[in-house]
């Protein structure tokens, strides 16, 4: 078996989107009915939507964020997820959250038929990403509320792995476990992956058992695409298998994932979601091609409980592959390159956080640990008049006397790349704090 879903994922994606576009009608057409949120932001559309191309997608207008906020606000106890909830109560069989790192989290309402294609969603990502039913996976979320605990531990069991749910143990009991268990591989967040290649060594104590990992899964923040990282994960596990994933809590939280041609993360929820890439300023599509970049927005074919449509993730993303892959697979390819919520103004230059870091990691050659923190005064602030100021971890090896000339060459770097000023303080080796979850790359002076 190469392919969860082979004729969608083999099928040329001009096809997968006339195939969406007849799937979308019929959900559509009965969405103001259901929906009070999807009754007030069509209230001016025409009562029928005559959604007959994959095109005709960009006559509605996008769902953001807020939009799905201030539906959620007007809860009352017959409608507890408020004006996006489209069923009964007593048809939900589950609740999410996301993961609240950018405002007040988001809940999500589930049928059992949501529940299954969202299972059959995340199984065919994690099955692209190479996990198989001969796998005993670690499954690092610790907390089974968050769109990324039980539908994801739901996906590996739907695959036929062996679940082993350690998330929400101390560090040292994980480490212990994993190897007690003989896993074969994991999933964590990129972060998290990053803290446990340094201490996966140590934790191989007199009379534990020998590794068996050899897979690792990451997601939830960017970061893999840097060969820095990679190689540290690598290394530090002992790995020959490590793929970058992504998705989203409001819609499905696995949806792109890393093939073994590692040329990019597939789109591997078409029988489920319909992608469009935006441009974030215009709102115009952009056509999915090697070298373009926009915003993701998605719109679910079929959702019961909870329906999306246009959702604009504002997370950006760089198109490595439009073609068919070396894999077979036809999905547009892409790495994340930063969130909307996330980007800073240097004296009217934009800039992600994640490219600050990429520069200084990949120019340090080596002489930086990927661990990086870009410091703000208040949580509110995007403005920059004076240089951004960042910490970042020197390598052991590298002597104290040279972190200030490393700290004037990467900010010279940073400058001529990017166009804008940094006050690089190089420290030393362990000086940042990791977390089991995600390492922000952004923190306010004097915040717990």
């Amino acid at each position: 078996m190469l392919y969860w879903n082979e004729e969608l994922e083999t099928l040329p994606w001009d096809a997968v989107e006339r195939w969406q576009a007849g799937q979308l009608a019929p959900f559509l057409g009965a969405l103001r009915q259901r929906s009070a949120l999807y009754r007030d932001q069509w209230r001016d559309l025409p009562a029928e939507l005559a959604i007959e191309r994959f095109e005709d997608l960009g006559r509605l207008p996008f769902t953001t964020k807020q939009a799905v906020r201030d539906a959620q606000d007007r809860a009352a106890d017959e409608m507890p997820l408020g004006a996006g909830q489209a069923v009964p109560t007593r048809d939900l069989v589950q609740v999410i959250s996301s993961s609240g790192t950018t405002g007040a989290p988001l809940y999500y309402g589930l049928t059992a038929a949501d529940v299954d294609r969202m299972g059959d969603a995340i199984a065919n990502n994690f099955f692209t990403a190479g996990i198989r039913p001969d796998d005993v996976v670690a499954h690092l979320v610790g907390l089974p509320m968050l769109a990324g605990g039980l539908p994801y531990a739901d996906a590996f069991r739907r695959i036929g792995a062996a679940l082993c749910w350690l998330g929400g143990f101390p560090t040292d009991r994980i480490l212990r476990e994993m190897r007690r268990l003989r896993v074969t591989a994991l999933l964590a967040t990129t972060s998290f992956a990053l803290y446990l290649s340094e201490e996966w060594a140590a934790s191989a104590g007199e009379g534990s058992a020998p590794s068996r990992l050899a897979k690792v899964l990451c997601g939830g923040e960017p970061g893999l695409d840097q060969p820095e990282v990679r190689r540290k994960i690598e290394d530090g596990l002992s790995i020959t298998t490590l793929r970058d994933t992504m998705g989203l809590g409001d819609m499905i939280p696995g949806m792109w994932g890393e093939c073994e041609a590692h040329s990019g993360m597939h789109f591997n929820a078409q029988k489920h979601v319909a992608v469009e890439l935006v441009d974030p300023d215009s709102g115009a599509r952009v056509p999915w091609r090697e070298g373009a970049t926009g915003e993701l927005v998605y719109t679910a074919l079929a959702r019961d409980a909870t329906p999306l449509v246009r959702y604009r993730s504002r997370d950006h993303a760089l198109v490595t592959g439009a073609e068919r892959c070396a894999c077979g697979r036809t999905s547009p390819r892409i790495r994340c390159i930063g969130r909307t919520d996330d980007m800073l103004i240097y004296r009217g230059m934009n800039v992600f956080p994640t490219a600050i870091r990429d520069v200084l990691v990949k120019d340090s050659q080596g002489r930086l640990d990927p661990a990086v923190r870009i410091w703000k005064e208040s949580a509110q602030q995007v403005r920059f008049e004076e240089a951004i100021q960042v910490d970042a971890e020197a390598v052991s090896g590298v002597p104290a006397d040279a972190y200030a000339a490393l700290a004037r060459e990467l900010e010279a770097q940073v400058r001529a790349q990017l166009q804008v000023r940094i006050a690089l303080s190089v420290l030393p080796p362990g000086s940042l704090p990791r977390s089991v979850y995600k390492n922000s790359l952004l923190a306010v002076r004097g915040a717990p």
